[in-house]
């Protein structure tokens, strides 16, 4: 049972990541036209919300934030894939963190492949920190997850492990 489990959730790790670099790349599709009226509407919602920054700046902020979020969402996936092979940490991290790298490549060589959208070598790197950064905290997080539940078990010899 507990073996059904762990396949379950390995498969559904890889849906995940999957579903959400599909995402990604459906984003990257987009023209610059659609690109640019959705990152303008966000930046008109914070403009009337009382934002002091030009408009160019805060659209490239907002546009350079979408990409934070996309790729730090990735890197969490990405983690949780790798992550039930079971490896050392190191090796972990840095597979993560390969595949979000190239994950980021490839979305820019798409985008030059997209009318009006360019490849940028500067969105590539900041991709590939915020999915880095994901890694390193998700890390950080299963393994404090992992000794609590180690504690609590040896806290408690009784208890039963499936």
């Amino acid at each position: 049972m507990e073996r059904d489990y762990r396949q379950r959730l390995f498969v559904t790790s890889y849906l995940l990541v999957i579903i959400w670099a599909g995402v990604i790349f459906t984003l990257s599709s987009e023209g610059h036209g659609a690109s640019t009226s959705r990152s303008d509407l966000i930046v008109n919602y914070l403009q009337s919300a009382g934002a002091l920054l030009p408009t160019d700046l805060l659209t490239f902020l907002t546009r350079k934030a979408a990409h934070i979020i996309a790729y730090f969402i990735f890197g969490v996936l990405a983690y949780n894939v790798v992550r039930h092979y079971t490896l050392r940490a190191r090796r972990t991290i840095l597979i993560s963190s390969a595949i979000v790298l190239g994950y980021a490549i490839s979305d820019e060589v798409h985008q030059l492949f997209v009318p009006g959208r360019s490849g940028e070598v500067r969105d590539v790197l900041i991709d590939t920190v915020a999915g880095t950064v994901a890694v390193v905290l998700t890390y950080l997080i299963h393994r404090r997850i992992v000794k609590r539940r180690a504690a609590r078990r040896a806290s408690n010899p009784q208890q039963v492990q499936a």
